[in-house]
């Protein structure tokens, strides 16, 4: 009888450690999955229908220039130099931005940039760093 009695209370103690368990490892997935990803990006904020989108007009999403192909993505639509997007065609490439003619206003261009933000622009130079070019080879800027 004591046997039965010490076999029920160890099955007891194994039963309560067990959900013990569980119950700590439900909670810390519950925990994780209201946490922020701190290495996802922020979301843009991006139209939300291709109506809007056309609105807005053509977008340059990147740009390829290999030696033998020259491609751009515009608003997801692969278009290769001097090819056709919609009715306007690729006339120029560059590293940062693309060039749109309008077929029937030839005179008519459209400039899409891949950072339409961000301007291209000199640094000033620094007081005291040493700028080496041709011309003035270790003259330190005061």
């Amino acid at each position: 009888m004591a046997q039965s009695m010490n076999l029920f209370n160890n099955t007891s103690k194994l039963s309560a450690t067990v959900m013990a368990l569980a119950m700590s490892i439900l909670t810390d997935v519950a925990i994780a999955q209201s946490l922020a990803d701190p290495t996802r990006p922020p979301q843009l904020v991006m139209p939300e229908s291709a109506a809007e989108q056309t609105l807005a007009g053509p977008v340059l999403q990147s740009i390829l220039i290999a030696p033998q192909r020259r491609v751009a993505i515009i608003s997801g639509q692969a278009v290769e130099l001097n090819g056709k997007y919609g009715e306007l065609t690729l006339i120029r490439m560059s590293e940062t931005e693309v060039v749109l003619r309008n077929p029937q206003n030839p005179k008519e261009t459209q400039t899409l940039k891949l950072f339409p933000g961000v301007d291209k622009r000199m640094s000033p130079t620094t007081p005291g760093v040493r700028t080496i070019t041709s011309a003035n080879k270790g003259k330190t800027h005061e």
